[in-house]
């Protein structure tokens, strides 16, 4: 005989066992040897990205499983983002491969801001591969960016598109809004 396939009484209560998010926790710092601070340069494929480290050097992370699947949500990883890393100085690796390392935190926003108040490290290695660093805006392949030269050029751009109008657009505003069907 086939299992329940309706909910019913007791149908739901299997799906909710991943329902609980954690309490809000401090932010993890250095405190052994072989950890420290880096930034996210490149995600490949896989569970592999390259990190600039704190001291300069850059490094292959492989990305633990904590962090992927359904521990994902709360710990996405993308290009400019802060995380912490265990350098592996037990590895025995081959001349001209970059060293690994594993990811050990992921920091947000606030989490950032609390390490630059908090505690010492080398802040302006990783704040100038910041993701939130540029933000610069792109137009039909000019690029600006937040200097008010760039807005008024960005905004005389967008009038002369404006203004440009050919085909359909030209012909309706010529019509105007009114449209007779039986003169068509």
């Amino acid at each position: 005989m086939p299992g329940k396939k309706g909910g019913g009484k007791k149908g739901k209560r299997g799906g909710r066992k991943h329902i609980n998010r954690p309490m809000h926790r401090g932010v993890r710092t250095v405190q052994e040897e072989g950890e420290c601070y880096a930034v996210v340069k490149k995600l490949y494929g896989g569970a592999n990205c390259e990190v600039l480290c704190d001291d300069g050097v850059t490094r292959l992370c492989v990305i633990r499983n904590k962090f992927r699947g359904r521990g994902r949500r709360d710990n996405m990883i993308a290009g400019g983002k802060w995380i912490m890393v265990g350098i592996r100085d037990w590895e025995a690796r081959a001349a001209g491969k970059p060293q690994k390392c594993d990811l050990l935190e992921v920091y947000s926003d606030n989490d950032k801001k609390r390490l630059i108040s908090d505690h010492k490290g080398n802040w302006s290695l990783l704040t100038s591969l910041d993701e939130n660093k540029s933000q610069d805006l792109e137009i039909g392949g000019i690029i600006f960016d937040d200097t008010e030269d760039n807005m008024e050029m960005e905004q005389e751009i967008k009038h002369q598109a404006d203004v440009q109008k050919t085909g359909r657009e030209a012909v309706l505003e010529q019509l105007g809004d009114w449209v007779d069907f039986d003169d068509i």
